[in-house]
Formats: C-alpha cells, sequence, structure tokens
C-alpha cells in the first residue's frame, strides 16, 4: 500500500481534530510537517506530532516535499494556499467552506485543473455514520417520494446544505432569502425549490432549536435521528443506531443500523483504522478520499465543484435577503452584491485584492517567510 507525505496547514481546533485522525491513517499516510503564521503554535503543535514546524508554506513544501496538504485555516486563505500548493504540483484536501465566495472557489478548481492536482473538500456531515445510512434508507424506498425538507443551522450551513443535497439527490434551483438582526445575532429563512419538485425550509436559528434536518416522503419521514413509517395502524418509529465494536481495547464505529424488516446497514468501510466516533468516521473518510483520488487518479469522492454548490445555495439566499426577498434562479450567473461586499471587506481586512496575483497575497498568511522550527 503506497503511502502517501501530508502536511497541515493551521494549527487551530480543526487542525487538532484531523490530527487526532491522522495518526491512526498511518498504513496510508506520513505526517511531515505543519505550518502556521503563529510560531508559538506551530512549535507546539510540531513538537506534540514528532515533525517539523513552519510559518512559511512554501519554506514546508521545499523541505518536506508533501503529496497532500491539509488546509484547516480560515476559508480567507483557502484559494491562496490552494494555489501555492497546487504551483509546486501538491494535491489539497480543504475545511469547509471551500471559501468565502464563489469566483473564490473558481481559482481554487481552476489552479487545481492548472496544474494537474487534486482538489478535495472536507465536507464531514454527509460521511457521518448516520447520514451514509439516511442514504440508503432513501434509495431503498422506505420512506417514499421525497416532498420537502426542514434544516436547521446554528452557524456554517453550508453543512445542512450538504446534508439536505445528500438527501434529496437534486440540484437546487430557485430560492428565495429574508434576514433580520435580533439583538447581537442575526436570523435568516429560506426557501429552497429542487429540480426534482422538492422544498426545502431552512433556517439559521437564534437559540433553542441546534443543528437539525428532517426529510419527508409519500411514505415515511426521517426526522432528525428516526425513521417514521406510515402505515395503515399508525405511523411505525425506527431509531438510526452507530453501533460500535471493541479493536483492541477501543471501542471503534462498526456500523450503522435501523432494524426495519428487513434491516437497513450501513458497514464501516475503514473500521480497520480503528476510527471512534462520526466525526473520526467522517474525517477518515475525508482524507481516505484524497488518498484513492491521488494513488488511483480518479476524482474525489465530493470534490471542489460540491463544496462549491453548497456555499453557491447559501449565498443566493443571503442575496436574495439583501434585495428584500427577491427569488433567485440558480445556478448563479454573475457575482452577487453579498459577493462583492465580501470582496470590499476582504481588501479592507489584508489590503489586497482577493484575486490579485498569489505572490501579492501570500504574504498575508505568510508574513515570517524562511523562518523555521526543525524540531523532529
Amino acid at each position: 500500500m503506497k503511502r502517501l507525505r501530508i502536511a497541515v496547514v493551521g494549527t487551530g481546533g480543526r487542525a487538532g481534530a484531523h490530527l487526532s485522525t491522522l495518526p491512526k491513517l498511518e498504513p496510508i499516510y506520513q505526517l511531515v510537517g505543519v505550518c502556521d503564521i503563529d510560531s508559538e503554535r506551530a512549535t507546539e503543535t510540531a513538537q506534540r506530532m514528532s515533525v517539523s514546524g513552519y510559518t512559511d508554506l512554501e519554506t514546508l513544501i521545499e523541505m518536506e516535499s508533501p503529496d497532500v496538504l491539509l488546509i484547516t485555516v480560515g476559508p480567507d486563505g483557502h484559494h491562496v494556499i490552494t494555489e501555492i500548493a497546487a504551483s509546486h504540483g501538491v494535491h489539497v484536501i480543504t475545511e469547509t467552506p471551500i471559501s468565502i465566495t464563489l469566483p473564490c472557489a473558481d481559482r481554487m478548481i481552476d489552479a487545481a485543473a492548472q496544474y494537474g492536482t487534486k482538489l478535495e473538500v472536507a465536507e464531514n456531515v454527509w460521511r457521518w455514520p448516520h447520514e451514509r445510512l439516511k442514504r440508503k434508507i432513501v434509495d431503498a424506498g422506505l420512506i417514499g417520494e421525497i416532498t420537502h425538507a426542514h434544516l436547521w443551522y446554528t452557524s456554517g450551513s453550508y453543512h445542512g446544505m450538504n446534508a439536505i443535497r445528500t438527501l434529496v439527490q437534486s440540484e437546487a434551483v430557485h430560492v428565495i432569502g429574508h434576514a433580520k438582526e435580533v439583538g447581537d445575532s442575526s436570523w435568516e429563512v429560506g426557501v429552497v425549490e429542487f429540480e426534482n419538485g422538492v422544498s426545502l425550509i431552512y433556517e439559521l436559528p437564534t437559540r433553542r432549536r441546534g443543528n437539525y434536518w428532517e426529510i419527508d416522503g409519500t411514505e415515511g419521514s426521517i426526522v432528525g435521528n428516526e425513521l417514521l413509517l406510515y402505515r395503515e395502524t399508525g405511523t411505525e418509529t425506527y431509531p438510526i443506531q452507530t453501533v460500535t465494536t471493541d479493536m483492541d481495547g477501543v471501542l471503534v464505529v462498526d456500523h450503522a443500523r435501523v432494524d426495519t424488516d428487513p434491516p437497513i446497514i450501513w458497514e464501516n468501510p475503514l473500521k480497520v483504522f480503528g476510527l471512534e466516533n462520526a466525526d473520526d468516521v467522517a474525517r477518515g473518510a475525508e482524507l481516505h478520499s484524497i488518498y484513492r483520488a491521488i494513488v488511483e487518479d480518479v476524482e474525489p469522492e465530493y470534490g471542489a465543484v460540491n463544496g462549491r454548490i453548497d456555499q453557491e445555495i447559501l449565498i443566493a439566499i443571503r442575496e436574495s435577503a439583501r434585495n428584500g426577498g427577491e427569488p433567485i434562479d440558480l445556478p448563479l450567473t454573475k457575482i452577487t452584491g453579498h459577493e462583492e461586499k465580501l470582496h470590499r471587506e476582504y481588501r479592507e481586512r489584508y489590503g489586497v485584492d482577493p484575486f490579485d496575483p498569489i505572490e501579492k497575497q501570500k504574504s498575508i498568511l505568510f508574513p515570517q517567510r524562511g523562518v523555521v522550527w526543525a524540531v523532529r
């Protein structure tokens, strides 16, 4: 089995989650370095992981020759880091969202195409065991024809759009949005119509409900982590379960199931790596996706285009809200006012345009070029 060299850019909270999963994938990955503009964080993380720490991406690439770069910095920097990596022939898996705007996402997609590198988006929600099982439930026809869906999300609503798109299995064609400031927080709601006739009501709430979604069909519904089947005698309810098994004293995810007759089961294909919970399984699947794409020269399992579509729906909802609830058709054919506002904020924050040459932008992210912490 070929082993790829991987480096991580960013050493914050999400990087920590990935760095807890990577050692379990040791048969297919070797962690070779970490990078952060904060030298103390880079050094601390590097020491903990027994690799070298860097404050400059190109120095890391020159010194460590990674096959894959995992981006865990904020989305403002995704297009810059992706283009730098791609220009050096390094494949990229990036945290979500793919980028702040669609033109920035397109710059990433174009860079990967130009240099012949793979680009995967680390969207984790649809890769959770119970979400994989929900897809199998829909595919098996248990809830009949899907009619509508509901989605509540507290932050990162592109994750929720991913969850709904995975189950609805159709693309959005029309949105209407509304937004309002409530105290120190914002509230937004959207109505999304899909090509297959399914309608979605989406809300980013101010309190109470967390990240939660429901899918309704002609013969049943998936409500959170329960399957409801409509029978002549009444509604039957089945819990969606994630089942663990003991591997060398560690409980790892074995499969997800719903005990209908017959039961529907999703087997964890990565069980051998000892992944311990839903997000661990998702991170393992993300990393395995870019690994397989590189080694077998196939497309990543989710890919940049899907990550872009998740953002596009939210951008359209926010553009509609910005224009007093004006209906918007998808796909978007031109840059929105909402995106132009984000580009202005980028220029104000960093003093450069997001479409300036990468040579001009990279100093924003890596101002201490050439400083290296070798802490093997």
